[in-house]
């Protein structure tokens, strides 16, 4: 009985071994490397239909960026003070949004100095 369940024993190790040395698939496919959105802001200097330049200023020095445009757009002109997001694809620039710069706040007035109370101080009394 004892050889019976030690032969037994070694045949389901056969017989299992070959399930567990199986080459397994790869859980998760690789995602290619996410590419980040940059933005910036500036001014249109020229727009065609497959591309747009802007002037920014950036550290007090003017600079000219070009952007490849995928989609034209028609409503952009030269002059126009224009907020784009973009990303770097093979070392181009591709613009993927546009949003017109528009000066919503208001102007707070200065405030004046202090006015002090009471006005100006009498002399003492003294008899």
């Amino acid at each position: 009985m004892k050889r019976f369940f030690v032969i037994a024993a070694g045949l389901v190790l056969l017989c299992v071994a070959p399930v567990y040395a199986a080459e397994k698939p790869p859980a998760v496919p690789t995602l290619p490397p996410r590419v980040p959105e940059m933005s910036t802001a500036g001014k249109v200097i020229a727009v065609s239909s497959t591309e747009l330049r802007l002037e920014r200023t950036l550290k007090g020095k003017m600079e000219t960026m070009e952007f490849v445009l995928e989609n034209p757009f028609p409503t952009l002109k030269a002059g126009d003070q224009i907020k784009i997001g973009y990303r770097e694809k093979d070392g181009r620039r591709i613009l993927t949004r546009v949003t017109p710069v528009t000066k919503t706040g208001i102007e707070k007035p200065k405030k004046d100095a202090p006015k002090k109370a009471g006005g100006p101080k009498a002399a003492p009394v003294t008899k």
